[in-house]
């Protein structure tokens, strides 16, 4: 059995090897959500899981947020606001898998987009600027 997400350098790496690592620590707690949901995991075990995933969700674009500033990368500002409405939804389906103890496929859909889209289309715009930037002796 695959894992449901999988890392792909080609479509996901953004040759900044802190960004590429924690996206790597994202994949495999939303991989591990999925296994938990696929088991039919006790609803503390998901409850834990979903925590776990949106605690270092918050780190990595905390850390994300502090790279884009070192590199004075012009749409930072954007991507915050891109961050907040991910956070914003990502807090949506953990409020309402706490009320109702159900994992949607709309949550893991909305994984899916995140990765695929923010990583490879939002996230690939710092690291091409990151990567156009004179480098400094």
């Amino acid at each position: 059995m695959s894992d449901y997400f999988e890392w792909n350098e080609a479509k996901l790496g953004l040759h900044v090897p802190a960004m590429d690592r924690e996206h790597q620590v994202l994949i495999s707690l939303m991989n591990k959500l999925h296994v938990l949901r696929e088991k039919q995991a006790s609803s503390g075990e998901v409850l834990a899981a979903i925590n776990a995933l949106g605690e270092y969700t918050v780190k990595h674009f905390a850390d994300e947020e502090m790279y884009m500033a070192r590199i004075q990368y012009p749409g930072i500002g954007v991507h915050k606001a891109v961050h907040k409405q991910l956070l914003a939804k990502f807090t949506g389906y953990s409020q309402a898998y706490k009320k109702d103890a159900t994992l949607t496929d709309d949550f893991f859909v909305f994984l899916k987009m995140w990765l695929n889209a923010h990583i490879s289309s939002v996230d690939m715009k710092y690291s091409q600027h990151a990567a156009a930037r004179p480098k400094s002796a």
